[in-house]
């Protein structure tokens, strides 16, 4: 025999040991016990029957819808949070809602201008801002987060050209539109 089947039956015995030595044991427990079991049969049964009522109210939304005025308080806070971060820059970004799960963020006009790589150093730190300033507001605002998603983000030039926008499902970033 080679050294590979050895190492390989010499596995498989282990492994039949261990089972065959479980097995033991949890027959003597069931020989000395059996009272004891359909206790904790029962209790199991009764725990189980909690832990599915207890994980269908979690599954309940606890927060407010998300609507269209909702995305609207949303991005008057976005402007104003990203505009005092770039307050040093001297730039500044209006953000408008579309609808309740879209918001355009536009940027000055020779942003449109920018290198690709540029554009999306940029995107990817609007959107970073916009994820961890949406979870604040909304759990400030009471909405349940497991159940309302950040609106949709499009990033678009002064004449209304869309620089990038996010993309993905799971995993969100941002997709440059354009090409420079």
């Amino acid at each position: 025999m080679n050294k590979t089947m050895k190492i390989n039956l010499s596995i498989i015995a282990v492994v039949a040991l261990l089972m065959y030595a479980i097995n033991q044991m949890k027959g003597d427990d069931t020989n000395s016990t059996q009272s004891s079991d359909a206790k904790t049969e029962q209790t199991s049964t009764s725990s189980s029957k909690e832990e599915t009522s207890q994980s269908s109210q979690e599954v309940k939304n606890d927060g407010k819808d998300y609507t269209e005025v909702s995305n609207t308080e949303f991005a008057s806070h976005l402007t104003t949070e990203i505009n005092n971060q770039l307050s040093a820059s001297g730039y500044q970004v209006t953000v408008k809602p579309v609808g309740n799960n879209v918001i355009y963020l536009y940027v000055p006009q020779d942003v449109k201008y920018n290198s690709n790589s540029e554009i999306q150093k940029i995107a990817d730190s609007l959107y970073s801002i916009k994820e961890s300033t949406f979870s604040n507001w909304a759990i400030d605002n009471g909405y349940d987060l497991g159940f309302t998603n950040s609106p949709d983000l499009y990033i678009k030039s002064e004449d209304d050209t869309t620089l990038a926008e996010e993309s993905g499902i799971v995993n969100k970033s941002m997709k440059v539109k354009v090409n420079n």
